[in-house]
């Protein structure tokens, strides 16, 4: 019974790990992440540590209402877990010379919530059992590839906004991509635990309602984030095959064939006119780097000219001057 409650409690945690990766094209190295996994499930230690002091302090309480439990969760629970899997993304993946694409700062953010989630996972089904595996199955551990998705998401734009010379933009992101999870994290916590005692499974499932429109709304929001991040590395990658874009010696990407320059360019992009054939839906690459050392080899391709136009440099789409990606960062729009 113990090794069927074991495979019941890795079993969704394993399905999660091997859609996000699938989704990536260009697959990161499995060392890498294997060892942010499981530097993700020991972090579970630091956490434990730091939820033992702190709880005490922020003690839970079902019946205390909403704003209570929200501050309880938020300074008791949420504000260490996702602290420490921001730790981890941050230094082993964001700084990784791996990092190559707009899409892989999600890999490396999802399996070191995971690798939490799965040390957390197997505790709670091994205690409560099979019945508490299939609920974790579908609430806790895609809240876990939610939160996470969020962090990634604006560790993705930090980079563009680096890379782009664009310091605000940097530090805004890389600010948000640990707030934006915690407050997640929290929210999900407290509609949960604020249900308190019920005498009947209508009032329980009445006052489980608003958890439900948050859930379902992080979830989707969540996962349509993924699928956009994915086509729009996959849209890239299609673009440098063909010839559409071009990147220089030092791997840095730019749309101007004829002009690539011999070196990386920092500072603010200038918005100019598109020199290249466009395919449908794809990003073309303004005069500002991307990502460097990108793998992705360039076939030589004849350029030939098109009627001038402006696109975002990330996703593709027309923009002006007011919302032109590279003052924003990456905008999955």
């Amino acid at each position: 019974m113990g090794l069927i409650l074991f495979i019941a409690a890795i079993l969704p945690i394993i399905a999660l790990c091997v859609f996000i990766y699938l989704k990536d094209k260009n697959k990161e190295p499995k060392w890498l992440l294997a060892v942010i996994f499981i530097l993700g499930l020991l972090s579970v230690i630091p956490v434990l540590f730091c939820e033992l002091f702190f709880g005490a302090l922020f003690p839970m309480d079902t019946n205390a209402g909403f704003v209570s439990i929200f501050f309880n969760v938020l300074f008791g629970v949420a504000m260490y877990e996702e602290s420490f899997k921001w730790l981890i993304t941050k230094y082993l993946g964001y700084k990784n010379k791996e990092f190559d694409e707009v899409y892989d700062v999600i890999v490396y953010s999802v399996f070191a919530s995971l690798g939490f989630a799965c040390f957390e996972n197997v505790m709670y089904v091994l205690q409560n059992g099979l019945g508490n595996a299939f609920l974790r199955a579908f609430l806790a551990i895609p809240g876990h590839t939610c939160f996470a998705i969020s962090m990634g998401y604006f560790f993705s734009k930090a980079k563009v906004g680096e890379i782009s010379g664009n310091k605000k933009v940097y530090s805004r992101n890389i600010v948000l991509s640990i707030v934006v999870p915690i407050i997640l994290h929290t929210f999900y916590d407290a509609f949960l635990f604020s249900t308190g005692e019920t005498d009947t499974y209508i009032e329980m499932f009445a006052q489980l309602v608003p958890f439900f429109i948050f859930y379902i709304g992080m979830v989707v929001t969540c996962f349509i984030t993924v699928d956009k991040a994915a086509k729009v590395q996959q849209n890239l990658n299609k673009n440098i095959q063909s010839g559409n874009i071009v990147r220089n010696d030092l791997g840095y990407i730019y749309y101007e064939p004829s002009t690539v320059p011999t070196s990386p360019i920092v500072s603010q992009p200038v918005e100019e006119p598109v020199l290249t054939p466009i395919v449908e839906n794809s990003p073309v690459q303004s005069s500002g780097a991307l990502f460097p050392d990108n793998p992705v080899t360039i076939p030589a391709t004849n350029t030939p000219s098109v009627t001038p136009s402006q696109f975002c440099p990330i996703c593709g789409k027309n923009v002006t001057g007011a919302n032109f990606c590279s003052n924003c960062g990456l905008r999955l729009k």
